[in-house]
């Protein structure tokens, strides 16, 4: 009767709005499903997997569309899956953490701000003072020359000045290390 068609409809619907991660709209469903048929059907006449080309042949398309439709087909596997059927490794093990910071990085940037507050300690109080504001070390903010002057009650022309001391003194005591800004920073 009519209403066997109906549900018959109603359940290849559901098949196809369901079975798949991403899901694609019934029309493209369709249209795969011709030539997924025309690939099992010449699989079985040709006795091996068919080519794009040989599809294409059969339903007198275009290779590019076969091979866009065909792309459709694959499947998606979860990340939790082991790698292999031997072993128990799964894919997201072997991906790296990237909100984590790397170990070695982690240690030269802590070395690097030891040696830098060991140099900032050689310097004079007033340089100290204005580089420490001016680039947020020592649980200060990163400021201004403006806001660092309006801390420490100097222009912002003179807080520019004792900055440049600053780093000229700071680059020659790294210089004495045997090190440079360059290296350092770089």
């Amino acid at each position: 009767t009519y209403a066997t068609w109906w549900i018959r409809q109603n359940i290849e619907r559901a098949i196809m709005n369901q079975t798949r991660t991403i899901r694609l709209p019934i029309h493209v469903v369709k249209e795969l499903n011709v030539y997924l048929r025309a690939s099992r059907e010449l699989s079985q006449k040709l006795d091996r997997e068919p080519s794009h080309q040989d599809i294409a042949d059969l339903l007198d398309r275009p290779v590019a569309n076969v091979k866009k439709m065909l792309t459709l087909n694959e499947r998606i596997s979860s990340v939790d899956m082991p790698m292999t059927v031997e072993s128990e490794t799964s894919i997201l093990e072997t991906v790296p953490d990237t909100s984590q910071s790397d170990p070695c990085e982690m240690l030269q940037e802590s070395n690097l701000l030891e040696s830098v507050d060991a140099w900032l300690d050689e310097l004079s109080i007033k340089h100290r003072e204005v580089l420490t504001r001016r680039f947020g070390l020592r649980g200060h903010s990163i400021g201004t020359l403006e806001d660092v002057g309006k801390e420490i009650g100097l222009t912002r022309e003179r807080v520019r000045q004792i900055q440049v001391e600053g780093l000229a003194r700071l680059r020659q005591l790294m210089e004495n290390q045997g090190l440079s800004m360059e290296n350092v920073l770089g």
